[in-house]
């Protein structure tokens, strides 16, 4: 059970990432404004339950866990990236000043004011910029606000798991139902995405021990198939619904969503298998980390050229601004292009910045091991 990979659940990753991206691509006439994927923000929700599950897995029921070995292993899986694209930001405010200064060209906001002021660094290099009221969530590389979220909530998981010890499950439960009952109650003790991590978080955690109370639970290809599809059709709906308490009500959804698709029992699960989808699983973190610099880039190129040429291609509608490179056809082979650029840089952060990390977490466990090893023998 231990060693058990969810593949219908990796595929889910990269779906929502993917969902995600096209939430913040606005190309006119496309399908990004199709009212799913205005809405599919909520699919974060969805990566926070993916992540307490998963967790959960790994480490709920191991004894003896060391927090230096836990942590670390959780920092060189999130960090490289998070530290890389921020630097990509960094850079990109001072492509923003050196327009601003030698041409008198503004993207959006000057730059190194508001979401990218010098005051926020400190904040994202810490991953503390979406626990507190007094700094942006939505900072430099935007995503990574669930980033910051998710990196604490290991260390709450793991005071769990060594604190409650048997009572963890109770832990997971109480935390959960909390949060969305402050959330429910409108309450601002804490922050809105410290609430949304820890509901969906350890709700994903108490969602796998429920799944391994049921895992003797084998339903047939048939029935499977049919929760499958009627569990996707609620998904769908929730997602491009607007109605009240659709935050709590959406990920409530989630946690049977990956309880019932962690068997992979039905037509669905099996779809979930095939390699392009394992692959999007795969560079589900580097979609979601590197997409919004890449259309920060497509947008501000637009911008540039429409300057240029006095062709509309980067239209500012209402408060938003869009892409646009035509009609409906051409504007939607653009999602396309687009969406093959994310995943090709993607699998380059892939290989070079998110392997390499984790390499180095071992490489470093290894040389503390030689230290220790040492140093005892010195001992002697």
């Amino acid at each position: 059970m231990m060693n058990k990979r969810f593949e219908a659940l990796d595929a889910f990753r990269g779906i929502c990432a993917l969902s995600v991206v096209l939430y913040h691509m606005n190309v006119l006439g496309s399908v990004t404004e199709l009212d799913f994927f205005n809405n599919s923000s909520i699919f974060v929700e969805f990566f926070f339950v993916l992540s307490g599950f998963v967790l959960a897995h790994g480490y709920g029921s191991k004894e003896n866990l060391n927090f230096n070995t836990f942590m670390k292993a959780r920092f060189f899986r999130l960090y490289p990236l998070h530290f890389f694209m921020f630097l990509v930001f960094v850079i990109l405010e001072f492509g923003k000043l050196f327009a601003y200064k030698f041409g008198g060209f503004v993207f959006n906001n000057e730059p190194f004011t508001n979401s990218a002021a010098v005051s926020e660094m400190i904040p994202n290099l810490l991953l503390i910029h979406s626990w507190t009221p007094f700094t942006e969530n939505i900072s430099f590389n935007g995503p990574s606000w669930s980033i910051s979220i998710e990196f604490y909530m290991y260390a709450l998981l793991y005071i769990s798991i060594v604190l409650f010890k048997s009572n963890r499950i109770i832990s997971w439960f109480a935390i959960s139902f909390t949060a969305f009952l402050l959330m429910y109650l409108g309450s601002e003790i804490l922050v809105s995405s410290v609430l949304r991590g820890l509901s969906c978080f350890f709700g994903g955690a108490f969602t796998y021990v429920m799944y391994k109370k049921l895992s003797h639970f084998k339903p047939s290809y048939i029935l499977g198939s049919i929760v499958e599809t009627l569990l996707l059709i609620l998904v769908v709906l929730i997602v491009q619904s607007t109605f009240e308490y659709r935050s709590i009500i959406a990920p409530v959804l989630f946690f049977f969503t990956v309880l019932f698709f962690a068997f992979e029992c039905g037509i669905f699960s099996q779809l979930l298998k095939i390699k392009p989808l394992q692959y999007a699983g795969k560079l589900s973190y580097s979609i979601y980390m590197t997409h919004y610099a890449i259309l920060f880039c497509l947008l501000s190129t637009a911008m540039v050229l429409q300057k240029i040429t006095g062709i509309e291609m980067a239209p500012m509608i209402e408060t938003i601004r869009f892409l646009n490179f035509g009609g409906a056809m051409i504007n939607n082979l653009v999602v396309i292009v687009i969406l093959a650029i994310v995943i090709y840089i993607s699998s380059l952060t892939y290989k070079y910045i998110e392997i390499k990390g984790q390499k180095l977490n071992k490489k470093v466990g290894a040389d503390s091991s030689t230290e220790q090893t040492r140093i005892s023998a010195t001992r002697s």
